[in-house]
């Protein structure tokens, strides 16, 4: 799912107020930020530092400042931040070199401005740096569906508005519908039930359950029930009856909502592969080990389940990068 981040400033900006705001954002969002850095970031990072040189201004510090931005960036998975247009000073004080290094980038990458003639320098060049590479200016695009909004005030009264936005509606998009089997068993044994429900998943239900119930003169009897796709649901049905003692079940159809989620493949500090299921929800992100993957790591080396599905948890999660 694609974000955007939409910036709107009054008064000025700087690195640091941007920082804090983007902090603020990715505590919010329960993200952590990694060490390293994308590749496409450093690269655009490059061209920032290479700005700073050109200017007079290649200082580490402004270069901690910009590397920080772009690991904030890289966890809020935004490439690009979008904005109108920036607001600057145009008194005597901004006649200073700095200032008018400021104007000649402004000028370069035809960032739109808004100028304030009783005001004197309100951008850093930092920034001005940072946002000319990482920043969208000529975007058409709506924000979208609101994810979480930010306000940070900064120095001299300045204030930043952060948007983070989605490309898709999660509650409209992740709709679904399925197709339920059930039926109610007395006289089936929990080892052919077992084997039935091991043959509806291979047969390709996406769920099989059982739950314990009372039926007519407190027979106690298991009910069994299947979630399945249309185009599966007679093949299905065929193994209901096959593999069980039903003579007959119900079907009918269930709404359901889903959460977007996408698999990948992460490293365990020992060399081993897991697979890990990511789900997203509000802008949030839950990842859940695959059972089979793990199971396969435990009997490969001895570990236990639980070891080897927390590591998996968190090396997916970003949560500790030196393994």
């Amino acid at each position: 799912m694609g974000k955007r981040l939409y910036l709107t400033c009054r008064n000025g900006l700087n690195c640091n107020v941007l920082i804090q705001a983007l902090t603020k954002l990715v505590k919010q969002q329960n993200l952590s930020v990694k060490n390293k850095l994308k590749e496409e970031t450093e690269q655009r990072l490059i061209q920032v530092y290479d700005l700073l040189e050109e200017a007079g201004k290649d200082r580490e510090e402004d270069k901690k400042q910009q590397e920080e931005l772009g690991k904030l960036l890289d966890a809020l998975e935004c490439e690009k931040i979008c904005i109108s247009s920036l607001t600057e000073g145009n008194n005597e004080e901004t006649l200073e070199e700095k200032s008018v290094s400021i104007f000649h980038i402004l000028q370069r990458y035809h960032i739109p401005i808004e100028l304030q003639p009783e005001k004197g320098e309100l951008l850093s060049l930092g920034i001005v740096c940072f946002l000319a590479v990482f920043g969208e200016w000529k975007t058409e695009k709506t924000p979208g569906y609101l994810v979480q909004t930010i306000i940070e005030k900064g120095d001299k009264d300045s204030v930043i508005k952060l948007l983070l936005c989605s490309d898709t509606e999660i509650s409209e998009k992740a709709k679904d519908t399925v197709q339920v089997l059930e039926t109610n068993v007395d006289d089936c044994s929990g080892e052919q039930l077992g084997y039935a429900i091991e043959c509806l998943m291979k047969a390709g239900a996406l769920d099989a359950s059982c739950f314990p119930i009372y039926m007519k003169k407190n027979r106690v009897a298991y009910m069994l029930q299947v979630l399945c796709k249309k185009e599966q649901q007679e093949k299905l049905e065929d193994i209901i009856f096959r593999e069980t003692t039903s003579i007959g079940l119900r079907r009918y159809e269930e709404n359901r909502r889903i959460l977007p989620r996408t698999f990948k493949e992460i490293q365990l500090k020992d060399g081993q592969k897991v697979t890990v299921k990511v789900c997203e929800h509000h802008g949030q992100k839950f990842c859940y080990p695959e059972f089979e993957t793990v199971k396969k790591v435990c009997e490969e080396t001895g570990r236990a389940y639980r070891d080897v599905y927390d590591e998996a948890s968190a090396v997916a999660g970003g949560y500790y990068e030196d393994l």
